[in-house]
């Protein structure tokens, strides 16, 4: 950040509280005055609209700025505000190397961010018991290696369980690294390895072509993964004995921000098939319904994914208590047949990519601005 930017920036913190905590939201921000770029990475909310209007917002009025948010450190692409709109522009290879090249990652300049988070397993359909459940608190944070790698960590508490016979224990959050890649303009990937969600632990594969200003994006999944647990005095676990290979490829109709997806491939437990993914993206909700059909059965279901208020408890220049920034849940019925199942990573690499496409974020800064 060169001397212009910062005179300006402290300008506009002492002329109001108000913007200087907007600032204070976002972590490893930088602005360049000159080209009016901005990089940032938002942790604390779902929608990524809310980061760019707080920064557009507390920022000194410049013509043409654009903003750049970053994802685990690597700059995701560029969007500026036009009009009732916003427009994006896909960064090249060496936009990227140059923005590194320039700014160190340096993990101490990352907040440490503690994430309450709950955890809700449930089975309908039983008539004596309709509501089987097993319901968790976890306590979750982030340490930043390298740029793209962060290490998940945290703790868990259980509240109930009449699912099955775990031990009510206070025990390790899922514990994994994750490497983030923007390959070039339109291709990333994530790469996980470590202690899963939904019992899993192993290593896992993501990648996604998505130009985030196009209808159609396609990927492909593969993870190698095993069988855990926690009984109580140590840990239970299986060989990696799983294979896991999916692809997947989607289209997106603009005007209702709705996405057709069809995946399909080896699923657990050698499981065989296709699914067919309707999702729906709302200003701060998701909600999607589903079909699956394999060689060990059909069946139906759905997801959605919320925000979880109020986000920001108590914020201090080194650290932040908040409940996550979203909380997803899905549910099918499939009673022990293993259809189509597989397990739950910190985020899939489509989900987090769709949130950034062009056409959704513009469609709520018309909302915005008409508001």
């Amino acid at each position: 950040m060169n001397r212009i930017s910062k005179l300006l920036m402290v300008a506009a913190l002492l002329s109001s509280p108000a913007l200087h905590a907007q600032l204070e939201n976002a972590d490893n921000l930088h602005v360049d005055s000159t080209g009016g770029w901005v990089y940032y990475e938002q942790r604390l909310y779902r929608n990524p609209l809310v980061g760019i209007m707080e920064l557009k917002t507390a920022l000194p009025k410049q013509p043409a700025r654009e903003y750049i948010p970053l994802v685990q450190g690597i700059p995701v692409g560029g969007y500026r505000t036009d009009g009732d709109g916003l427009s994006f522009r896909a960064l090249s290879r060496d936009e990227r190397r140059a923005y590194h090249a320039q700014h160190r990652i340096n993990p101490l300049t990352y907040r440490f961010d503690f994430r309450i988070h709950p955890e809700f397993v449930a089975i309908f359909g039983n008539f004596r018991n309709p509501v089987e459940s097993r319901t968790s608190v976890l306590l979750q944070s982030q340490l930043y290696l390298w740029r793209g790698m962060v290490l998940n960590y945290g703790v868990l508490f259980p509240i109930v369980n009449d699912l099955d016979r775990r031990p009510d224990i206070i025990r390790p959050a899922p514990t994994f690294l994750n490497q983030f890649l923007a390959l070039d303009g339109h291709n990333f990937i994530s790469a996980s390895a470590g202690f899963f969600h939904t019992d899993r632990y192993g290593l896992n594969v993501q990648y996604q072509h998505a130009n985030l200003t196009a209808a159609w994006s396609y990927g492909l999944e593969a993870g190698l993964t095993g069988f855990y647990y926690f009984p109580r005095g140590g840990i239970y676990y299986e060989g990696l004995n799983e294979l896991l290979v999916l692809g997947n490829i989607a289209y997106r109709w603009r005007a209702h921000d709705l996405t057709i997806k069809a995946s399909g491939g080896q699923f657990l437990a050698d499981d065989r098939g296709v699914r067919m993914d309707m999702i729906r993206q709302f200003t701060n909700v998701e909600i999607a319904l589903y079909a699956t059909k394999t060689k060990n059965g059909a069946t139906l279901g759905f997801n959605f994914a919320v925000p979880i208020p109020p986000g920001k408890i108590v914020q201090g220049p080194r650290a932040r208590l908040r409940t996550s920034e979203e909380f997803r849940w899905e549910y099918t019925y499939t009673r022990g047949y293993n259809i189509g199942e597989r397990y739950r990573l910190g985020y899939q690499l489509d989900e987090r990519l769709r949130q950034y496409h062009r056409g959704y974020l513009s469609n709520q800064m018309r909302r915005f601005t008409k508001d």
